[in-house]
């Protein structure tokens, strides 16, 4: 996992100042007690920061002011207030007091949060230092790389260059605003004239060799997952992801995720069953076929098991038969499931196939047997994300919508590896804390 950068650190310690000192401040100004001020405090900086890192507020390289993000921080704001707000009426604070405190620290907290994003986005923009990167190589690598620079302009980084490694046939470089340097004998003159501070090996070459000893310098695939949060794939890659995995293995993480999912799945059911019942009842009664049904999806090392769902659709016989077949199913839903399908309410029953061991809270979607045929034959490397057991949320799952293409499960794939690499059990709480934030907003898609 990639550490923070400073800009990140600036921001959060931003944030834990504004929330501490507004609630302190609203809190003493409403005559609380000491003990009250002081959890108060606790509480709402602390499930502040955790709410705010969790929505992605701390995605430097996403960074915007739209309206959406506005919302999704002021939404954030308020779930921050939640548990303070139960607090205060448990301890018997006043109603009004209560509403008059939530009220003005949440609009004191938002506007502060929001003036200082807008501070960091003037000055990410406008002031801060762009990265020089150069490019050792002119193949995919490379392309791959350079195109994910340009396309994300937050990174404030910049390709200053490639450089030709070799004279190998598979050059897919092509763009005169960016410079091509062939039959170079030294980086030095090259990272000095240009002001490099970061060198990308996509590569291999014996030129590493001259690179200055204070510069920074990545591998290709690491770099992209830096930048991108998903797992570079191509046989070299894959080879060396397979390594980790059987010679990294841990019983303890085995164990720990094995006690979690039991417990987060028996969480789920329990709080979700009124509203499990009430779906129920309302798919009966749209056209009297059963409200539950199964469907064969490939799990654990291929292996296929009978996944639990409450049923969306009109009962029908869709069956793809090629990539171009793929899609939502938008014309079979029934209408008031629509939402339903968006917060993923309709794969709660899912919660049984993992206290069974079928499935896991966390890992690669689990996928319709119809449509691994079609992704096996496609792409390659597709049945990698069979080494783990398939879960009912996902990095993939949180990190981009439902794919439909070829192209989009090839990205989604991606997401699926980098999780395998860096799985952890706190990691995936946070990826379920984040996905049941998606899901209450309608946006887990």
């Amino acid at each position: 996992m990639k550490s923070l950068s400073k800009s990140t650190k600036l921001m959060f310690l931003f944030d834990l100042l504004v929330l501490l000192i507004s609630t302190y401040y609203w809190a003493n100004f409403f005559s609380y007690t000491t003990k009250a001020v002081v959890l108060l405090c606790v509480l709402t900086t602390f499930t502040g920061l955790i709410i705010l890192y969790l929505k992605g507020s701390y995605k430097i390289r996403e960074f915007n002011l739209t309206v959406k993000s506005a919302y999704l921080l002021f939404e954030g704001v308020v779930m921050a207030h939640v548990i303070p707000a139960a607090y205060l009426l448990l301890c018997a604070a006043s109603l009004k007091s209560t509403i008059n405190f939530l009220g003005l620290n949440v609009l004191t907290i938002f506007i502060l949060l929001r003036i200082g994003r807008a501070f960091n986005h003037f000055y990410l923009f406008k002031f801060k230092k762009v990265k020089n990167i150069l490019i050792l190589g002119t193949d995919e690598r490379a392309k791959v790389v350079a195109d994910e620079i340009n396309g994300k302009f937050a990174l404030r980084m910049k390709v200053a260059g490639f450089v030709q490694v070799n004279d190998t046939k598979e050059e897919l470089i092509n763009d005169d605003k960016i410079p091509l340097y062939k039959n170079v004998a030294n980086l030095s003159q090259i990272i000095d004239e240009n002001n490099i501070d970061i060198v990308v090996i996509a590569q291999p070459t014996e030129l590493i060799v001259t690179l200055p000893q204070d510069i920074m310098i990545y591998k290709m695939p690491d770099f992209y997952e830096m930048v991108t949060g998903k797992y570079y794939i191509d046989e070299k890659t894959i080879t060396e992801l397979y390594y980790q995995f059987a010679t990294q293995r841990s019983y303890l993480y085995d164990f720990c995720k094995r006690a979690y999912d039991i417990i987060a799945a028996l969480i789920i059911l329990i709080v979700t069953l009124p509203v499990t019942a009430y779906i129920a009842i309302r798919v009966k009664m749209t056209d009297g076929a059963s409200p539950f049904f199964s469907q064969t999806r490939v799990g654990k090392d291929g292996k296929t098991f009978q996944c639990y769902k409450l049923r969306t659709m009109y009962v029908n016989d869709y069956v793809p038969k090629n990539a171009e077949m793929l899609n939502d199913g938008a014309d079979r839903t029934i209408p008031f499931c629509k939402w339903i399908r968006k917060a993923k309410l309709d794969e709660i029953p899912q919660m049984v196939n993992i206290l069974k061991g079928e499935m896991s809270i966390v890992g690669p979607r689990a996928e319709w047997e119809k449509f691994v045929n079609i992704y096996t034959k496609d792409l390659p490397f597709y049945d990698c994300r069979m080494w783990v057991k398939t879960g009912w949320t996902g990095w993939a799952h949180i990190c981009m919508q439902a794919a439909y293409s070829i192209d989009e499960e090839r990205e989604r794939l991606e997401y699926d590896l980098y999780y395998i690499k860096h799985r952890n059990v706190l990691w995936e709480i946070a990826i379920l804390v984040k996905a049941i934030f998606l899901a209450i907003g309608g946006r887990h898609l």
